[in-house]
Parts: structure tokens; sequence; C-alpha cells
């Protein structure tokens, strides 16, 4: 079980990514992913990226425990709150990445600025080159 001090320990270091973020094809949708280093660590995250009806990205440590993920969708948190539209899920000790808040301060209409926004969230320089995808618009 990881802690929720560990993964907001992570989420608040300060993190790179030295590769090329290239999107690839996914059936009518896109998809990315790429490992992020820990500055102060040897921990090696990973982020996620899709776009298919809405889009969204996900910072994963172990591949799995999600230190901080937005999306623009709908979602339910476990006491039955309803969230429509963009929010961003974090670490919760019980309900580990189910709990989410609304937010407003990543971008919903171009999924190159939003890449830009997680990143600046997440404390983390992109170091590689970006394959833009500004003629997608949601």
């Amino acid at each position: 079980m990881v802690s929720k001090a560990e993964i907001d320990r992570l989420y608040e270091m300060k993190k790179v990514i030295e590769d090329d973020w290239e999107w690839e094809n996914d059936g009518p949708g896109l998809k990315g992913e790429v490992r992020v280093y820990c500055l102060d660590s040897d921990v090696i995250l990973t982020l996620k990226a899709w776009k298919r009806r809405n889009y969204g990205f996900s910072l994963l440590y172990k591949s799995s425990k999600v230190i901080r993920r937005w999306d623009d969708s709908i979602h339910e948190n476990p006491n039955g709150e309803l969230i429509e539209g963009s929010h961003k899920h974090f670490w919760h000790p019980q309900y580990e990445d189910n709990q989410a808040y609304p937010v407003d301060d990543i971008a919903t209409d171009d999924v190159d600025e939003a890449f830009n926004d997680f990143l600046d969230e997440c404390n983390i320089e992109h170091q590689g080159s970006y394959q833009r995808q500004n003629k997608l618009r949601v």
C-alpha cells in the first residue's frame, strides 16, 4: 500500500521528461506515454495521455498509483457527488484514485495547451521535443 505522504512528496518534487513526446494513433483517438524522472530521488514515474471523445493525463507511480490525473468528463465520487466536466483525481488512502475535485486551470479546448498545463501542475519540465496536436479541438 502506498501512503498519501509518499504520493504527496512525489507530486511536489521537481521532475523532468527527457524524451520526446509523440502522440500515437489509438483507433479513432490518440495516446501517449513517457518516463518522468524525479530529480531528488531515483523514482521513475509514468505520464500517460489519451484523446478520445475527451482527453486526459495521468501521472503514475509504480505504473498504477495515481499521483495526479486530469480529465474532462463525468465523474462520481465515492460519496455520490457528481462532477461534470474538468476535474482532477488525487491519491486518497481509502478510495485510492477514485476521489476527484472540479477545476478550471487546465485548457479544455486545446490538447497541446492542456499538456503543458498538466506538466506545470505536476512540477514537470519537458526537455525533449513535443509533437503538437493543436488541430484537435474538443
